[in-house]
């Protein structure tokens, strides 16, 4: 076991040295004061294209530690026609929902932090406030419609007590029969997703590549 390890890290060593010779080295570029850019490199920058469409060179590093035999098998395609987006997106929207969010939001949106490592970021914040955003609306559907409590027969005790009753407190009870999990349940969110094509726009990758696309064939 040790004697593999040490054959791993001398093959990485030497990977990491021809991916720094290969490697031109890019001029540095200091900010002038503390907690600020210099105006050279806000004018390089400007030029870049978004971050949604490469890798940032600053995110990349000189050399990959993993070591892949058969390089054809890691590879996964995804979306990466704004058009096709956009259409999806004035399924789930409605019409013009394609010109409700910028560019960089839409892919964000859409991005997973598998797809490229996370270096063009990812949606985790947008599905985390997409999940409350989802609750909020259903449990407002839900109290809001009408009553659907029923009173349980043969109570024993119906000649000795009467509840506190309100017309405006009558809908919550029922979140007694319905909750917000029934109405975005798994299989609706499923179903919606391969009814409006959002599933052929996602921008991830799986950890086994080969045995993902064996599946989906």
């Amino acid at each position: 076991m040790p004697l593999n390890t040490s054959r791993f890290a001398a093959r990485l060593s030497r990977q990491a040295v021809r991916g720094c010779r290969s490697q031109s080295v890019a001029p540095s570029c200091r900010p002038t004061a503390s907690f600020s850019t210099s105006t050279t490199c806000r004018s390089e920058w400007s030029g870049e294209l978004p971050r949604w469409m490469h890798t940032p060179e600053r995110m990349k590093a000189p050399f990959s530690p993993h070591i892949t035999k058969e390089p054809s098998r890691s590879v996964w395609k995804v979306n990466e026609d704004p058009e096709k987006l956009d259409n999806v997106l004035k399924r789930v929207l409605g019409p013009d929902g394609e010109r409700m969010l910028p560019d960089e939001l839409k892919w964000l949106a859409v991005t997973h932090k598998s797809f490229d490592q996370g270096r063009r970021g990812f949606n985790d914040r947008l599905a985390f406030l997409g999940r409350q955003i989802c609750i909020l609306e259903s449990t407002q559907s839900i109290i809001t419609s009408p009553p659907s409590y029923q009173e349980p027969e043969n109570d024993p005790f119906a000649d000795r007590r009467k509840p506190f009753e309100d017309p405006a407190l009558r809908s919550i009870d029922n979140l007694s029969n319905t909750q917000p999990s029934e109405i975005f349940s798994m299989d609706k969110l499923a179903k919606f997703a391969l009814d409006t094509g959002l599933t052929s726009v996602v921008r991830w990758k799986p950890r086994m590549v080969r045995h993902s696309i064996l599946h989906l064939v």
